[in-house]
């Protein structure tokens, strides 16, 4: 507060002005307040109250507090003493909890299984469910989240992401015995927006391939292999196995199903990486190969995804006069050579990285009109 004489700031609890020396009346001096959701105290007859939120519900359109009391405490010290005592007991008796505190509990529970990057995805759609956080899980419908994700200007794919992850902490709440049903399951986030990757065709990677330029094997591989960029490119010589006549890559980004699984190496392009292992003075198994301003080699480094595709990926496909393909293709030329693969679909999704197949179907690969014929010609 100021000072009323001389106007400077001083402490709330000041008895008189450190500066002028002016003594300050009762009425004149603010108690400090206690912080946001510690609780407070207050006199009932004789006596002083504790009291902290216990839960929030919706009342007349409004969202209201439902508290958690302590009375008979015969000062107001006791009274505040104790409240950190009620803090702890207040929601412990209480379930089903709110939907932000569910979600709290589902993240400590859930980081250690994807990546900070996954994570920091499903906080920023929970973001965007803000209507939501403080009711009760177990009062929240498939028509309240259905309104929230409706009425939301987010694009496609960050209300997928609402959508997944209110099903996720549903999920964690049906687990926890707090609801017996999940609202997100038919949940509908409209059409997708998001971009889609043409995959190389494959008289573009037989081009590739055969135009002997620099990164071009890099290219192939990826093609071939079907990793993300930035998977592809952290890769270390020490991540190659071999078990018998089964050559093989592990590791990975994004998902548990992705940092975990092991890609096995087809035999088109094992000459390739054995060349790459064979490199020394790198660890890594697609290195970067720097040069000085003359254009001369000066050492070997970690590749840069956007060094990647803006200066060697772009200028290639310029080159070789292939139009509208990005780095992301390769994936995408990956899944469709494993579609026309005989072999079980887990084990496909398994390749991919995703958790079901499904997820390769819908947004990796691509259907044709010859890949149609041939199973109309078949009627």
């Amino acid at each position: 507060m100021n000072c009323p004489k001389c106007l400077r700031l001083i402490p709330d609890d000041a008895v008189l002005c450190c500066y002028c020396g002016k003594k300050l009346k009762a009425d004149e001096r603010k108690a400090a307040r206690r912080p946001n959701g510690t609780g407070n105290v207050y006199k009932r007859g004789q006596t002083w109250t504790a009291r902290v939120v216990d839960h929030y519900e919706h009342k007349e359109g409004k969202l209201r507090p439902v508290w958690k009391t302590k009375g008979g405490f015969k000062s107001k010290k006791a009274a505040i003493n104790y409240l950190p005592k009620l803090m702890e007991t207040a929601r412990v008796e209480h379930k089903p909890l709110l939907f932000i505190e569910d979600y709290n509990r589902w993240r400590e529970s859930y980081a250690s299984r994807v990546s900070a990057s996954t994570m920091a995805g499903y906080a920023s759609a929970f973001k965007h469910l803000s209507p939501l956080h403080y009711r009760r899980i177990d009062q929240i419908s498939a028509v309240d989240l259905q309104g929230v994700i409706d009425k939301s200007e987010a694009r496609h794919r960050t209300k997928q992401m609402m959508k997944i992850t209110a099903g996720l902490v549903f999920t964690y709440a049906i687990n926890d015995d707090q609801i017996t049903r999940n609202p997100a399951a038919t949940i509908y986030v409209g059409e997708s927006d998001t971009q889609h990757y043409e995959p190389l065709t494959e008289e573009e990677l037989s081009k590739i391939e055969a135009s002997g330029l620099e990164y071009s094997d890099y290219v192939v591989a990826l093609c071939y292999l079907g990793h993300r960029p930035s998977e592809f490119f952290s890769f270390k010589k020490s991540d190659y196995h071999k078990d018998g006549n089964i050559h093989y890559i592990t590791g990975g980004v994004k998902t548990e199903a992705g940092k975990t699984r092991a890609v096995t190496i087809p035999p088109h392009i094992l000459p390739i990486i054995e060349k790459r292992l064979a490199v020394e003075e790198t660890e890594y198994l697609f290195p970067r190969y720097d040069k000085n301003r003359k254009g001369q080699p000066v050492g070997l480094s970690k590749m840069p995804e956007q060094y990647f595709r803006e200066f060697v990926f772009k200028p290639m496909m310029d080159k070789l006069g292939i139009v509208g393909k990005t780095v992301y293709a390769a994936r995408h030329t990956y899944a469709n050579k494993i579609k026309r693969a005989s072999g079980d679909e887990k084990d496909k999704a398994g390749l991919m990285g995703h958790t079901s197949y499904d997820v390769t179907r819908e947004y990796y690969q691509t259907t044709t009109l010859t890949e149609k014929a041939a199973i109309t010609d078949q009627l």
